[in-house]
């Protein structure tokens, strides 16, 4: 059976209506209406075992697991009623529906046997629930010819049912709904905006609809492409582990989507989609986080290649790898790496070193989830996991299956001490008193100990497993450090720092009150910009500023704004700086403790001849080795005239990697062919 002519032109009609977001759920209803009047819609009752869920349900997000769990719940507290399940769009209903059929684990014991819903259970707490899951549903079934001639209608339909009147968007649907629009548009020849689909994504009011912006961002950058494999593989996880009422945020979605500074053009697409997994799944991530990643680029590019890398083997290995266990394991893979990355790690998560051994383990965990032999590439950088101490004691005193001879005497006494913690070797201290010794032996039902005093004191088994003995570890010896003129203070690199960068500070207050001077004629311009300019004409030589500060550093590199210090400092490779800890004053706050020092306000030009003051070491004390950059005024400074001081314009560029010239290329492929022709003679 095909479509007529009319109804096709009616619903095409009826697409373009709703094709710019608005009145999409009275469209929908006309559509309804109209297929029904051409017997292209009817009304059927189906088992729940009969009702599946469409690939274009919820953009192709379909139902999500945790979802139906938790509506199992909200139908036992309020009760189940008919009229309040819809006719058509009930996908996540229905799938409550088969928990029960199926026995599926869940946690509300009004409705559970042994941890799994229960029919039996149903019946006696809400009848009209068990009917429903035995019998199934009223269902508004469209004709399979809408489906294959116009298969938008469903899609149209399915999205009407996601409005504010039925269950909310998750982001991640939104997300599948920006991907498909793009690519639709772009497919058709058009150049898709953001601007040119904001209608279309937002008609159905989703609760993120202030995400949107960002989220449109993030989808570019992070869903894989055409085929969005990131996206898919995400949501697979996320789908699983978060109800749809959790959302990241428009704050957490802008920090996710924003370029890394000095990065623009690397995506880390894999990393970006492992901070998602983390933000839905443990919801421990951060604006603040997600701007490490430009400090730590380094490694959060080595994360993201050795993610793809784990791909790429489970594509090469296995094909099709869309197993729910492999991407778990996969999004566990991700969510350690990006902990590690950026600081975020779980409580009770392995300690690794490197990130390969993250990788390792989870080929490891691969083979045993599909059977099959896996190349380790990771195996080199494989790392053992500590049992933790309790662990540890736990075991050691589990108890163990006794092996009893035909008297019925223990056959192996090793192994039950053993098994209790008393092993061969182990320091053993008596409860009564306090003697100490270790576990030398094993003979007869009897326990030979090897007494600190010399001796060897022989107890019966009995005794030791009736914890008359107790293991214990004996304190270390004592450790001397005999010379401690080699940890002396002087020796001390931080400490001679620190009382250099005292005296420093004590001959910069000095050198402030002695040798600085002409402040007093100077104003501070600080809008637009800041300039510092003289307040009445200045006469050469009479300028002084001395850069008075808090903040002296010990660094092995310097910043722009940095002025270095003079020093016979040998102890290390760092210098020694002084920045400013000027702080403006503002109107509008008290609390602001205001601080000017001219000499950082001082601006710089390069033009020589416009410059009138110079940059020169001065010292406090004549017989000091510290010299500190002052300004001194080399010309007059007329009222009103900046403090300029000279800089040389940085001519610094970087090197251009430069191809062959046209002419070398020919002229060397000249002398070859010469050379060629004149072995031939």
């Amino acid at each position: 059976m095909s479509l007529s002519h009319e109804v096709k032109v009616q619903l095409q009609s009826f697409l373009e209506e709703a094709a710019d977001g608005e009145k999409m759920v009275k469209v929908v209803e006309a559509t309804l209406d109209l297929l029904r009047k051409n017997h292209l819609l009817s009304t059927i009752k189906l088992e729940p075992k009969l009702v599946g869920v469409h690939p274009s349900n919820r953009d192709g997000y379909g139902v999500n697991p945790q979802d139906v769990l938790d509506l199992v719940d909200s139908i036992i507290d309020v009760g189940f009623v008919k009229g309040r399940v819809t006719s058509i769009c009930g996908s996540h209903t229905n799938s409550a529906l088969r928990l029960f059929r199926d026995a599926v684990p869940h946690s509300n014991e009004l409705v559970c046997t042994g941890g799994r819903l229960s029919m039996e259970m149903l019946k006696t707490r809400d009848p009209a629930f068990h009917e429903a899951a035995t019998e199934g549903l009223s269902w508004d079934v469209i004709s399979a010819a809408v489906a294959r001639e116009v298969p938008e209608i469903l899609e149209l339909v399915s999205r009407s049912g996601n409005t504010s009147l039925q269950r909310g968007e998750h982001e991640l649907q939104v997300l599948r709904r920006i991907h498909g629009l793009y690519c639709k548009m772009q497919a058709s020849g058009q150049t898709p905006s953001f601007a040119s689909l904001k209608k279309q994504i937002l008609a159905s009011k989703p609760k993120c609809g202030v995400s949107v912006p960002h989220m449109y961002s993030y989808c570019l950058k992070c869903s894989g492409g055409q085929e969005a494999v990131h996206l898919k593989e995400t949501e697979l996880f996320v789908r699983a582990c978060c109800p749809s009422s959790r959302q990241l945020g428009p704050d957490l979605w802008q920090a996710l989507s924003m370029e890394i500074k000095g990065h623009g053009s690397e995506a880390v697409a894999c990393f970006r989609n492992g901070l998602v997994k983390l933000a839905y799944v443990r919801q421990n991530v951060s604006v603040g986080d997600c701007r490490k990643l430009a400090a730590n680029f380094t490694k959060v590019k080595e994360a993201d290649e050795i993610m793809l890398a784990a791909r790429a083997m489970l594509t090469e290995q296995l094909g099709e790898w869309k197993d729910a266990g492999l991407v778990k394991a996969l999004a566990t893979m991700d969510m350690c790496m990006c902990g590690m990355v950026l600081g975020l790690k779980q409580k009770g998560e392995k300690d690794y070193r490197t990130l390969q051994a993250v990788a390792h383990d989870f080929c490891l965990v691969a083979q045993e989830l599909t059977g099959r032999t896996l190349p380790l590439k990771w195996q080199g950088f494989a790392e053992a996991t500590a049992a933790p101490a309790a662990a540890k004691a736990s075991s050691s005193s589990a108890p163990v299956l006794l092996e009893l001879d035909e008297h019925g005497a223990i056959k192996n006494p090793v192994g039950l001490l053993e098994s209790r913690g008393y092993a061969f070797g182990s320091n053993v201290r008596r409860r009564a008193d306090k003697t100490t010794g270790k576990i030398q032996d094993v003979k007869g039902g009897l326990v030979y100990i090897q007494l600190d005093s010399g001796d060897v004191a022989k107890e019966s088994i009995d005794k030791i497993l009736g914890n008359e003995w107790a293991v214990f570890t004996p304190k270390s010896e004592a450790e001397v450090l005999e010379d401690l003129s080699i940890y002396s203070p002087s020796t001390n690199v931080e400490l001679q720092a620190f009382m250099l960068q005292a005296e420093i500070a004590r001959q910069l207050q000095k050198l402030f009150d002695e040798q600085s001077s002409g402040i007093d004629k100077l104003a501070l311009q600080t809008k637009p910009q800041k300039q510092l300019q003289a307040s009445q004409d200045i006469p050469k030589g009479k300028v002084t500023l001395v850069p008075l500060t808090s903040k002296i550093l010990h660094k092995g590199s310097s910043q722009a704004s940095w002025f270095e210090v003079t020093t016979d400092w040998t102890m290390d490779a760092r210098k020694f700086y002084l920045s400013s800890s000027c702080v403006l004053p503002k109107e509008d706050d008290d609390k602001i403790k205001p601080l000017i020092v001219p000499f950082f306000f001082v601006n710089y030009t390069e033009d020589e001849d416009e410059a009138n003051v110079k940059l020169q070491p001065m010292q406090a004390e004549k017989s000091s080795s510290i010299k500190i950059p002052v300004f001194k005024s080399t010309k007059k400074i007329a009222a009103g005239e900046v403090v300029l001081c000279y800089k040389a314009k940085d001519l610094k560029a970087p090197p251009l990697h430069l191809s062959p010239s046209a002419a070398k290329r020919s002229s060397s492929g000249g002398v070859a062919v010469a050379a060629k022709k004149k072995a031939k003679k």
